[in-house]
């Protein structure tokens, strides 16, 4: 079977190539497409089985490429691979004929592997174990819609684990068992519901504030890490599925943050926010600073500032921070490849895979950390070529600039041919020729002009062979160097 990935994303294209042994799941990889509008030419041309397409892309977006496929009844299977948390648009991808939906920033091997095997060997029915978690939230999703009416006005308790994948949710179905065993054992009847990486209970009966501090205690032994619980009494007169993913998300940011005791009270939801509350630009732009420098002091510095940003907004949505963490790996790959090397070159916990390393972080504190190791793992790996490199970017500019000296000669023609950016080049070449780029590119030229003069040239002449723009011009740049005309130099030179 031929498969075909359709992502702007470099990294997730890259991630989903190196996930798992496509061929020895029998299946080729077409080239990747990078929009929509790529991705249809392919289709069409190419005729893959698979398609794992994204639904945020250039173009074409991801929904209008599957009304494309359905009105054409081209029998391709798609996977939605996205990282879109707004559940009508999984539903209206759904409707237009996805097989199914997995979330990027939550991808895993056995998740990739179980839904593509879905699509190969076409089960008539799969066990949940089967299924990808997003084939499970989709589902769950649905029977939060058509909650049985004797629970709709009990109690609800939300769970969250800081680590929420650890095991294949194991320690999540652990939990799941005692919660069931101990309102079994009190005689309460429980509806569980698990919905991404999140646990409902619905109880028909009063929960005490004594309830859920012993059934803390009889979970903690048991799992690995905290357990986070939020309480919520639904005495909602109409009831709203929405409300209570929104408490699940609730409960998710409140413990990733760690913001409090494990134990909440959740009468409402929180407002999270699907945006960020402040420019985060500004600090992307000093991280790169810093990352061109490669400094660890000042890239440290940066995230600091990002970092308490964020806290002073507890309520970000833990996927928009991951989105944002992988943004700036994305920003460390590229300097990583300047300088001729990658990122997979250092470990950080025993592992290179710094992409899903985030995916997979269940705690901002520990993100944090995690940050630390890996920006001083990367300034040892690559101080050095930075140096190295340094070196030849000024030896490349000054080539450039002695070998076009006939030209007008531009600060971004010589960052084009070296690779750099031009900012960068400039307070680099600054920095390293204690003068800035132009006046540095005049004086060689005022310098070639002095040659030209000795061997008879007139200053149209020069003017004309060294590039500028006319002879005024000329006459201006060299008067500021020399300190007198190019005629009266002409006349001193007869002298």
């Amino acid at each position: 079977m031929k498969a075909l990935i359709v992502e702007d994303e470099l990294l997730a294209r890259v991630g989903m190539r190196s996930l798992i042994d496509w061929k020895g799941m029998g299946i080729t990889l077409l080239e990747d497409a990078q929009d929509g509008k790529e991705a249809r030419k392919r289709i069409e041309e190419e005729k893959p089985d698979i398609l794992l397409l994204d639904l945020n892309i250039p173009e074409i977006s991801g929904l209008e490429l599957l009304r494309f496929i359905r009105e054409q009844g081209l029998p391709v299977k798609t996977i939605v691979v996205s990282c879109y948390d707004d559940f009508d648009t999984v539903k209206e991808a759904m409707k237009l004929g996805a097989v199914d939906y997995i979330r990027k920033f939550g991808l895993s091997k056995d998740e990739l592997t179980a839904s593509l095997s879905s699509i190969i060997e076409i089960p008539r029915k799969m066990t949940d174990n089967q299924k990808s978690v997003a084939q499970n939230d989709y589902e769950n999703h649905k029977k939060l819609e058509s909650i049985p009416p004797e629970y709709q006005s009990g109690y609800c308790l939300s769970f969250y684990l800081l680590w929420k994948y650890a095991g294949e949710m194991t320690d999540l179905r652990i939990v799941e068992t005692i919660v069931n065993q101990y309102f079994q054992g009190k005689g309460f009847q429980v509806l569980m519901l698990n919905y991404e990486g999140k646990l409902l209970a619905f109880l028909k009966d009063e929960v005490t504030q004594q309830d859920v501090e012993q059934l803390l205690r009889q979970i903690a032994p048991f799992v690995s890490h905290p357990c986070y619980i939020g309480t919520t009494a639904c005495q909602n007169t109409e009831y709203d599925a929405k409300f209570f993913v929104k408490i699940a998300n609730s409960i998710e940011n409140y413990g990733f943050y760690e913001a409090g005791p494990q134990i909440i009270r959740l009468d409402q939801p929180v407002e999270i926010y699907k945006t960020y509350p402040f420019d985060v630009a500004g600090y992307l732009d000093q991280l790169d600073r810093g990352i061109q420098k490669i400094s660890e002091k000042e890239i440290l510095d940066a995230l600091d500032q990002l970092f308490h940003q964020i806290l002073e907004h507890e309520y970000l949505s833990v996927a928009l921070v991951k989105q944002l963490m992988i943004e700036i790996v994305s920003r460390f790959s590229d300097k990583a490849r300047s300088l001729g090397g990658a990122i997979e070159e250092i470990e950080v916990r025993d592992s290179s895979k710094h992409y899903q390393q985030i995916v997979y972080m269940t705690s901002f504190g520990d993100l944090r950390q995690w940050w630390k190791e890996f920006v001083h793992a990367f300034t040892v790996q690559f101080f050095t070529k930075q140096k190295k490199s340094e070196s030849d970017i000024i030896e490349s500019a000054l080539e450039y600039i002695d070998n076009n000296l006939d030209k007008p000669i531009q600060l971004s023609d010589v960052a084009r041919f070296i690779g750099v950016s031009e900012p960068y080049l400039s307070s680099f070449f600054k920095r390293n020729m204690n003068i800035n780029f132009i006046p540095y590119v005049n004086a060689q030229k005022i310098k070639r002009a002095r040659q030209l003069f000795a061997e008879g040239k007139m200053v149209y002449q020069v003017s004309e062979m060294l590039g500028f723009e006319n002879s005024t011009y000329f006459s201006k740049v060299f008067k500021k160097i020399e300190g007198v005309t190019p005629e009266q130099y002409r006349k001193n030179l007869r002298l």
